[in-house]
């Protein structure tokens, strides 16, 4: 009790003189007299209620305590609310994200059919063209090195194109062997479906070029 009833002593320090002056007295919110002090003379006496006061600081105690409940209450409560509210958030966003997998799925398989659908197009229609184009360079490649491979023939001053499998031989040689000789080398290559040979004999007039669809030599 007699700590507690220090824990007064500052306040009562400084309102005994008061109290002691006037003749008053100090009450508890309930109205019982806490502090007491009379004027005796020149002195004055003062008591204090220490039953009171322990009620009192009893009183704070349980105050204080109902106060921490509630704070206590009110962040569960609220952590509740909060929870829940994230929860329900959480459902919506799910909702949504479904929803629009509903609305767009759909539409992006459909999308990616049409492409599938474009692409098998372009494979019917552009594959062939490709093809036929790496196989006529391959022709064209088969057929410069055949001429090269033969001393007899001047294959550095022939041309070789090819398209459709037709080959053409431009350029010139120093006799018409050797223009023959190139232009049987062309027909035997693999690929080769016929031969127009354009190649000039030094001396000679140039060929002239065949009538269309026609070949000096065709497989």
């Amino acid at each position: 009790m007699k700590s507690r009833v220090i824990q007064f002593m500052a306040v009562l320090g400084l309102t005994a003189g008061a109290l002691g002056l006037l003749g008053l007295t100090a009450c508890s919110r309930d109205g019982q007299p806490v502090v007491e002090a009379e004027r005796e003379g020149d002195s004055t006496r003062v008591h204090v209620d220490g039953d009171q006061v322990d009620k009192n600081v009893d009183e704070m105690k349980a105050n204080a305590q109902e106060a921490g409940r509630n704070v206590e209450q009110g962040a569960e409560e609220a952590g509740a609310k909060i929870g829940a509210a994230a929860e329900q958030a959480g459902d919506a966003l799910q909702r949504g994200a479904d929803q629009v997998q509903r609305e767009v799925g759909p539409m992006a398989e459909q999308a990616g059919e049409a492409i599938q659908r474009g692409a098998d197009k372009v494979e019917r229609e552009v594959g062939p063209v490709a093809r036929e184009v790496l196989s006529d360079a391959s022709i064209t490649t088969r057929v410069k090195a055949k001429l090269l491979a033969d001393p007899e023939v001047a294959a550095l001053h022939i041309d070789v194109d090819t398209i459709d499998g037709r080959v053409t031989l431009n350029g010139k040689v120093a006799s018409a062997d050797q223009r023959q000789e190139a232009e049987k080398l062309a027909s035997r290559t693999q690929g080769v479906k016929s031969v127009v040979n354009l190649i000039q004999v030094a001396g000679q007039e140039p060929p002239a070029p065949p009538a269309t669809g026609q070949g000096s030599s065709q497989r």
